[in-house]
């Protein structure tokens, strides 16, 4: 049950308690919800987290903490004048809480504020009173959730105390989704939940003197890479039609059906850094590849390594040479036992084979056949 995506429908669709003023032309917000010296980090849109974000991801994230380091306990502040439409607690059995807002500034515009420790005392009295809808999930260790959700209307203004980290997860995310946009850049939406094409990064909703300090601290999860590419807050929309890159789904499930699990899909992309370096998202639909993420050196002709998005339908392209350690990102690579065959037989349709040992090449494979095993992919 998805609460989160079911009352998300409902504050979009005009039927809140009361109404939004319609969205202006310019800047919506005016305050960065963290200090500078509070987070390491800004990730920008597009990286990926196995197996929650199997495609880059549509929201940014305050990166608190290096891992193995506690998550420093900050304050975390509301972006500019806003209308806080839903609150979702999580209670662990554990004794671990933690809080997720939703806001809008107008209409058309939906922001979020994730994994809080705790809420402002004023917004924690807004939730207690609200009427809530509760759910409790159950794990095979014997541990419990409890979710409970309220569909709320409460002002508040720029600057005003959101809640505070150190729900014992490394970041903040901060979202955002923005209703006026153009769905570009995806292969079929009907792959997709209804409000997933319309993301954006925060950062554009600031005026220019406050988008140059996002983007002097958008950098690898350590904060040691910055990225250089434009655009500089960086893209999740990752399909381009006619080519293999993009995302793929594994027959009878896509993101909209089932978005709660993402690891049978598969999404040929690039580093979120450093978008010359191709990386394949791997789930665990191809035999004999392990799930997690790998990379190669792309090369510049030929049906070896080529980049995903020259690659068309017709032919047979071969990919060796994975590249273990991490990106320029610092995304964790894993290795790949023999090479993997890649083919787009047209625009919707992706078939991938992974084929020989540990000292196979794409050279000593040829010419290259498609076996009985090979997985195929649609979008």
């Amino acid at each position: 049950m998805n609460l989160v995506l079911s009352l998300a429908v409902l504050s979009l669709s005009g039927q809140q308690a009361q109404p939004l003023p319609a969205c202006p032309e310019g800047p919506l917000f005016q305050v960065i919800p963290m200090g500078a010296s509070d987070y390491v980090a800004f990730r920008p849109l597009g990286f990926l987290t196995l197996p929650i974000h199997f495609f880059p991801a549509k929201h940014s994230s305050f990166v608190l903490a290096l891992p193995g380091e506690p998550t420093p306990v900050r304050e975390v502040r509301f972006p500019g004048q806003v209308w806080v439409v839903d609150i979702l607690s999580t209670k662990f059995s554990s004794g671990n809480t933690g809080y997720q807002v939703q806001f809008q500034p107008c209409d058309k515009v939906r922001s979020y504020l994730y994994h809080l420790r705790d809420i402002s005392p004023s917004l924690l009295d807004v939730f207690e009173q609200a009427e809530k809808r509760c759910f409790e999930q159950s794990f095979a260790d014997g541990s419990t959730v409890l979710k409970c959700q309220a569909r709320v209307f409460h002002e508040v203004a720029a600057g005003d105390l959101a809640g505070y980290t150190g729900d014992g997860t490394s970041g903040i995310d901060f979202g955002l989704v923005d209703f006026r946009l153009d769905p570009k850049g995806f292969a079929d939406l009907a792959n997709y939940p209804f409000d997933y094409p319309y993301y954006a990064s925060p950062i554009d909703y600031y005026p220019p003197e406050l988008q140059a300090e996002f983007e002097a601290k958008l950098a690898s999860w350590d904060g040691k890479v910055k990225r250089e590419a434009e655009p500089k807050a960086g893209s999740y929309r990752i399909d381009i039609v006619g080519t293999a890159q993009g995302g793929w789904f594994f027959p009878g499930s896509n993101m909209r059906s089932n978005p709660d699990d993402m690891t049978p899909h598969l999404a040929l992309v690039s580093d979120y850094i450093d978008p010359r370096q191709p990386v394949i998202a791997m789930g665990i639909k191809v035999s004999g590849a392990a799930m997690g993420l790998y990379s190669f050196t792309p090369a510049e002709s030929g049906d070896v390594n080529r980049p995903f998005h020259e690659v068309t339908p017709g032919n047979i392209h071969c990919y060796e040479g994975m590249r273990a350690g991490r990106s320029v990102g610092q995304l964790p690579l894993r290795s790949l036992p023999g090479v993997l065959l890649i083919s787009l037989a047209d625009e919707t349709t992706l078939i991938v084979d992974r084929q020989g040992d540990s000292a196979a090449s794409c050279e000593s494979l040829r010419p290259w056949r498609l076996s009985e095993l090979a997985t195929t992919f649609q979008r």
